[in-house]
């Protein structure tokens, strides 16, 4: 069976419940991966600089002024230094702001490699059915926290929170869904 694909943001009610996670959370721009909270609403991309400009202007800075020995110096390939000369900085470069989450830090919403502790999980397992409510899966929030819970309790899986959480809302999607 093939499914098809659709927008970020629209409802997702025919998508298969084990690709829900990865595609419209976990993978999802505007949502951190490493908690699961909204990281951007409303932004725009641009390539470099801000609004076109990549330059500013900057102050002075001194600059050694040397002496270029010559055959009968003892000095090194630099040259005698003879003093100082300001030399005004034109420019310095501007880099596009970087979007960090501001819920726990994360830079660009990129998931922490570290594994989480079983209390970190359960409470980020609240913002995933947020995350779930938002796209229209109506999730029960105490299952999917007791089946996150559960799997972090398990030595195979709890260092696997990716696939932790992806595996508890597969089976809280389909519960949800089956109910309807």
């Amino acid at each position: 069976m093939s499914t098809t694909a659709h927008a970020l943001g629209e409802v997702q009610g025919r998508d298969e419940p084990d690709r829900v996670f990865r595609r419209y959370v976990f993978n999802n721009p505007e949502t951190c991966s490493n908690c699961f909270r909204t990281i951007k609403s409303d932004h725009v991309r641009i390539c470099h600089g801000t609004l076109g400009h990549d330059v500013e202007p900057k102050a002075t800075r001194a600059k050694s002024v040397r002496r270029h020995p010559t055959d009968d110096d003892e000095i090194g390939p630099e040259g005698i230094c003879i003093g100082t000369e300001q030399v005004e900085i034109t420019t310095k470069a501007r880099y596009p702001t970087r979007t960090i989450c501001e819920d726990c830090g994360s830079v660009a919403g990129r998931a922490d490699s570290n594994p989480l502790s079983r209390r970190e999980a359960l409470s980020r397992a609240e913002n995933v059915a947020e995350r779930l409510h938002e796209l229209g899966e109506p999730v029960d929030i105490d299952q999917l926290k007791h089946a996150v819970g559960h799997l972090k309790s398990l030595e195979e899986f709890a260092s696997y929170d990716t696939e932790v959480f992806e595996a508890a809302t597969t089976v809280c999607v389909k519960r949800a869904r089956t109910r309807l």
